[in-house]
């Protein structure tokens, strides 16, 4: 998936208010007000099942990374095809139309079997889609190329797609972690029918509950009309005065969307529901009330 940096722009005239000491967080209580107005986004943690183990090695350092294929019935399945259609739609102009619903668990290290450390990621589908998985070559290699591509995608990491194995003998490197799914609810496009928006997480170690970098910011998606057809979908933040605009990063995809805040919140990353135009995205960091707003017009 293509991705492309957004500038955020900022009402000149109010740079000056965010140059001042904090003592006391200022918008505090205003984010318990909208905690309770702002959507929630629920989330449920899973335990997946092992299916296969696939090696491959990082570029350029050409170190060992194990991907663990699991299973869980609550991601969501994409729609049975035949290899017939599976190769009109890798030959057609839009190949991305079909997607495969998964959940990237963070890379952790594990000893592989000589006892030398190894990275290793889990990966889970739908049990249907790991059945798809095994039946043939052609949709192996596709499924494996949507796997690798995320996680290249989300981590920025290189690796092999040519030096590929399945492991006979273990399901699984190391073990499995649980996962966190979070499903928002959205309407979705009109005739399009894909997997609603979901952050799939590995849940992260205990820390004290002042530590603001397990935070996660407050924000909802949502579609403009709320009825009829769709122009465009607007996703908002709140972006506490604490952070920086210089320690935002935005990326948006076709279909994805992504802010990270240097750590100082959990980053955000999810899908989107509806295809967008990356080249006319609309992003704007408003501090009287302290909301980032993305405007994104979707292509029909």
């Amino acid at each position: 998936m293509a991705k492309k940096s957004i500038t955020l722009d900022v009402d000149p005239s109010i740079m000056e208010k965010n140059m001042r000491i904090i003592e006391e967080n200022p918008v505090e209580e205003e984010l318990n007000k909208l905690l309770a107005s702002v959507n929630t986004v629920p989330y449920k943690t899973v335990n997946p099942k092992p299916g296969c183990c696939i090696k491959t090695y990082s570029k350029p350092d050409n170190k060992k990374v194990f991907v663990n294929i699991c299973t869980s019935e609550y991601i969501p399945t994409a729609p049975d095809i035949t290899n017939d259609e599976l190769m009109y739609i890798l030959s057609s102009d839009d190949p991305s139309s079909f997607r495969v619903p998964m959940s990237i668990g963070e890379g952790r290290t594990e000893q592989d079997k000589s006892g030398a450390p190894a990275t290793v990621y889990d990966v889970a589908v739908h049990p249907k889609m790991f059945e798809k998985y095994e039946m043939g070559d052609l949709f192996q290699t596709f499924f494996l190329s949507v796997v690798f591509e995320g996680l290249q995608d989300k981590y920025q990491i290189e690796l092999e797609t040519t030096r590929i194995s399945k492991l006979k003998h273990r399901k699984s490197i190391g073990t499995i972690r649980p996962q966190r799914v979070q499903i928002r609810d959205i309407k979705q496009c009109e005739e399009i029918i894909k997997p609603l928006i979901e952050e799939l997480e590995e849940p992260k170690p205990k820390v004290e509950e002042n530590s603001a970098s397990q935070k996660e910011l407050v924000y909802r998606l949502r579609r403009e009309p709320p009825m009829g057809e769709i122009d465009y979908l607007l996703a908002e933040f709140i972006v506490p005065a604490t952070v920086d605009m210089k320690n935002l990063n935005l990326e948006i995809g076709e279909d994805r969307l992504v802010l990270d805040s240097k750590g100082l919140y959990k980053q955000v990353d999810f899908y989107l529901p509806c295809s967008v135009d990356q080249d006319i995205i609309d992003a704007q960091l408003n501090r009287n009330n302290d909301m980032l707003t993305i405007k994104m017009p979707i292509i029909h």
